[in-house]
């Protein structure tokens, strides 16, 4: 069932530059209101180039390269389900009736780039693999072995595999007058074949059906040497006959499509969020076609059968050249068993290494651990201790993205259980993981657990967990507030932070804060946090301002930005979108505040232009590690403002949702995190700079200079932390920088 598009905002300024436009370079006054900002949608595709990039470096491990070739098809889809699906639905709005609707604003035209440089970067993407990738692996013994090029044996053994594995749950579904066209599962493989009747006296025609790939793994080994295998659509393509008997095939099509990933509800208006929820996650697999991946030597005939059939422009058909769907080279690292075509395996540290009392341990001073460096499992001890600690009272916790087997979701339910008062809000509208909430939600209220389902109209990101103890000398909270969500399996790959303290100021505010989540108060005067949407984007605000009447009180002098005085914003985060903040950030610059931005994926803002942004620097980090920490520092003349968060400087995360800012006030924790915050800064090796046309380059090592690489030092502080040694300024030093040579 086909849903009308609903109007969506297409996002902050569409301004592109062209190459040549780009080598002019650009001045304040050169730029009208909207040219202000870069293409959060261009940004976003910007950054899976990065990526891309990570897949083309030579210098990098096969096997690694092979498995960021398989996350920009995943990224895309993310971005064609999320950012294309809304755009496509506004341009398609605007030509209803002939009439221009004025929220749809510059759609069809970013529709139309945005299809450029998808085309490009999927282009780019086959052609690592063709000419780049797949080569290099055949020639480490692992080859996907195309259907013109099984051997007889190949042919025999994937005939019975097809027989006895793939045919008896494999359904034609016809198509024609009385069999209206089938629903298509998203993202899912399906071969199209038209067919003729091998009957001479039948007079129908022509047929059409469809038969669906079974989803699950699609590599199939071939027997006849290791390393090589056939993909499950192959096979499935190559002895469809058998499904047909008394038609001939006379042509085929494999083909993917992908469809709007949003979810319509009302709030205001639904009386059980989760039966809704549950419903619409239903009506996703139903929903609009976006995109139509075919294979480039598909029938052309059934091509432009399924363009029609889905309503689709001829721009949102995409010939792919190879496999449909690189995330099949995801499980291709598991199934060679060679470690030196691979990074070498990260072991995180455990810290602290004092552990067997958690308790006591957070007693003794607060703690800042930096996960992957730092193990996550810290973070499940604490929560199973917990459970079974007698002493603990109470646990209250929001949960946003969990893991499908999450230890820390067995543990709240055994605490549930043992009758502690588990109170929990999980957030049901976390974007395609609603249907794990979901079922840990149901599973929680049976063990006994107090579930809130979200707040209407707003979702709750923070990362919150509080923990009341009855310990010897009265009652106390006991506080974890991270950067990332309480999921063991990304905290291996994400970098991330967690905060733990049993402060009673923070312990204050996290009690208030669960207050108004899941009760009805009043919010406090915070102590120690910024909450959105009550008062983060105000305390950011205030913070940027000082910054400027800093700069401007100390003359922006070199000297001054160095002992804080003149001015001096550093932050790291996912995403900077939001118009608001990059009118302060660019007000400030021309205060003379100097400002370095490390952010991963979308950035609106331009930085380096005269006039506007000249004090402002923007790089990226894409590497191994997925970045996903926010840090915050403001200098403040010697008494530096610095925190982690939630949320990243995007109107969403400001205005739309619950987030929570953590100014941290021990000294060391402080150092530490300024000293991760120049860590980055220092890195020559995984980042990128942003220009002032939105293109990123990327930074090598000077000639005779040191190597810098932001991961090999954060393994090295991760494992030195609980070692501080002063350095010149009074400092804790937390790695030591290898040098050229070492």
């Amino acid at each position: 069932m086909n849903r009308k598009p609903q109007a969506r905002q297409a996002g902050a300024g569409t301004a592109r530059f062209t190459p040549k436009e780009a080598v002019m370079p650009l001045t304040a006054q050169a730029l009208d209101d909207r040219s202000r900002y870069l293409s959060r949608e261009i940004s976003w595709l910007a950054f899976n180039r990065r990526v891309l990039e990570e897949a083309q470096d030579p210098a990098k491990p096969l096997l690694e390269r092979t498995k960021f070739l398989a996350i920009v098809s995943s990224n895309l889809d993310e971005f064609v389900m999320v950012r294309l699906a809304e755009v496509h639905a506004l341009a398609h709005r605007r030509s209803i009736g002939g009439q221009e609707l004025p929220e749809t604003g510059n759609a069809p035209h970013l529709l139309e780039e945005l299809r450029a440089e998808i085309g490009q970067l999927v282009a780019d993407q086959y052609r690592c693999w063709h000419v780049d990738l797949a080569p290099r692996l055949a020639q480490e013994g692992c080859t996907l072995v195309r259907a013109e090029q099984w051997t007889t044996i190949d042919r025999e053994s994937l005939q019975a595999h097809f027989r006895n594995q793939l045919e008896p749950v494999l359904t034609p579904l016809g198509v024609d007058p009385t069999k209206p066209f089938p629903m298509v599962a998203n993202r899912g493989l399906t071969v199209a074949v038209r067919l003729e009747s091998l009957d001479p006296s039948a007079t129908t025609g022509e047929r059409k059906a469809l038969v669906a790939v079974p989803a699950g793994n699609r590599l199939v080994t071939l027997v006849e040497r290791s390393g090589r295998f056939a993909l499950s659509e192959d096979i499935v393509g190559e002895f469809l006959d058998s499904l047909f008997p008394g038609y001939r095939i006379l042509g085929r099509c494999l083909f993917r499509v992908t469809r709007d990933g949003a979810l319509e509800i009302d709030e205001n208006q639904t009386a059980d969020l989760l039966s809704e929820i549950e419903n619409e996650l239903s009506n996703r697999e139903h929903s609009n076609a976006v995109r139509l991946e075919v294979a480039t030597h598909g029938d052309q005939e059934l091509r432009a059968w399924l363009q029609q059939a889905m309503a689709l422009d001829a721009a949102d058909l995409c010939p792919i050249d190879g496999p449909l769907d690189l995330t099949v080279l995801f499980p291709l690292s598991d199934r060679l068993d060679r470690a030196d075509l691979r990074d070498k395996p990260l072991t995180p540290t455990l810290y602290p290494r004092e552990w067997a009392e958690p308790f006591a341990r957070i007693r003794q001073g607060d703690l800042l651990l930096h996960h992957p460096f730092q193990s996550y499992q810290r973070v499940v001890e604490l929560v199973e201790r917990a459970a079974e600690d007698p002493r603990v009272l109470a646990i209250k916790q929001t949960l946003y993205r969990v893991s499908a087997t999450s230890p820390i979701m067995r543990a709240l339910m055994r605490a549930a259980r043992a009758g502690k008062q588990v109170t929990l809000l999980i957030e049901l509208k976390a974007r395609f993981d609603e249907a794990t909430n979901i079922r840990w939600a149901r599973a929680l209220e049976e063990a006994g657990a107090h579930v809130v389902y979200g707040l209407v109209g707003l979702k709750v990101h923070g990362k919150l967990l509080m923990i009341i103890r009855r310990d010897d000398d009265g009652i106390r909270r006991y506080c974890h507030l991270g950067t990332g969500n309480y999921n063991d399996k990304t905290a291996r790959l994400y970098t991330d932070l967690s905060y733990l303290t049993c402060n009673e100021a923070v312990g204050r505010d996290v009690a208030a804060l669960f207050n108004m989540l899941t009760g009805y108060s009043q919010p406090p005067e915070w102590e120690r946090l910024a909450v959105a949407p009550l008062t983060m984007r105000k305390r950011f605000v205030e913070w940027i301002r000082r910054e400027a009447d800093h700069a401007r009180a100390g003359q922006g002098s070199k000297e001054g930005h160095r002992d804080g005085t003149g001015g001096r914003i550093i932050a790291k985060f996912n995403s900077m979108v939001d118009q608001g903040i990059c009118d302060e950030l660019y007000a400030a610059s021309q205060a003379g505040v100097q400002i370095d931005l490390i952010v991963r994926g979308m950035c609106i803002l331009r930085a380096g232009v005269p006039g506007l942004s000249e004090n402002i620097r923007v790089r990226s980090l894409v590497g191994r590690l997925l970045e996903h920490s926010r840090i915050y520092y403001f200098a403040n003349a010697g008494d530096p403002v610095i925190g982690i968060a939630s949320a990243d400087w995007m109107s969403r995360n400001l205005d739309r949702r619950v987030e929570c800012f953590v100014r941290i006030e021990d000294e060391a924790l402080c150092h530490r995190l300024k000293a991760i915050l120049d860590c980055c800064l220092a890195d020559n090796v995984q980042a990128r700079e942003l220009g002032q046309d939105g293109t990123y380059r990327r930074l090598r090592p000077a000639k005779d200079s040191d190597r810098r690489s932001s991961f090999d030092e954060l393994l090295v502080e991760g494992a030195g932390s609980e070692r501080p040694l002063e350095d010149d300024d009074g400092l804790a030093p937390l790695f030591t920088p290898r040098r050229k040579g070492e």
